[in-house]
């Protein structure tokens, strides 16, 4: 008899504990699908908001900065404060509507390195004629010397930047004077090396 007591509580106690891994089993459905839902709501508000924003052609942020801009812009038209996330080729495109006029920029206002602009530093923007004048004498392979003109002062039209002399200087086998000087004349056509 003893034996029978003891397989009666061990189906007891194995009825309960189906009992509980079932309802365990059922919450934890439940709570799936809560969280299934959930994300589900949020990936549909994303990609709504996405569409929105994709629709009118401005998101928040850029109509934020492009009021900053237009702000900026009235107040001295000759200069533009770079903006977080700017590049030269955006802020080409917002201030002369192409992006093409980014190198004459750049070298407009002196920068070595065109991919590196900090937020808050201040350009000069030229007016759309003078960068394409800029932009042109980047693209010019040959320069007609006139009285006055030295290699360095050469470079620095050409380049906007004298010291890049010895480009020229090695592109034309230009002459020595007696003291070293690479001896230049008026009139002669030297090439510039890009």
């Amino acid at each position: 008899m003893p034996r029978k007591k003891k397989v009666a509580k061990a189906t007891v106690k194995s009825k309960s504990k189906s009992k509980i891994n079932w309802q365990d089993n059922y919450a934890g459905l439940i709570l799936g699908a809560i969280i299934v839902v959930i994300l589900g709501l949020l990936v549909a508000n994303f990609f709504s908001k996405r569409t929105q924003d994709i629709g009118t052609g401005i998101s928040t942020d850029n109509s934020q900065s492009q009021s900053q801009d237009q702000q900026q812009q009235m107040q001295n038209p000759n200069q533009y404060t770079v903006q977080s996330g700017d590049s030269l080729s955006a802020i080409s495109e917002k201030l002369y509507g192409s992006q093409d006029f980014w190198p004459a920029l750049a070298q407009a206002n002196k920068i070595a390195n065109p991919n590196l602009i900090f937020a808050g530093n201040t350009l000069d923007i030229p007016s759309k004629d003078k960068l394409a004048e800029i932009k042109t004498q980047m693209t010019q392979t040959s320069y007609q010397v006139q009285s006055g003109d030295t290699l360095f002062t050469i470079a620095q039209k050409m380049y906007g930047d004298g010291s890049q002399w010895t480009k020229i200087d090695v592109a034309n086998h230009v002459g020595r004077l007696p003291n070293g000087n690479p001896l230049i004349f008026a009139g002669n056509t030297l090439t510039i090396p890009r």
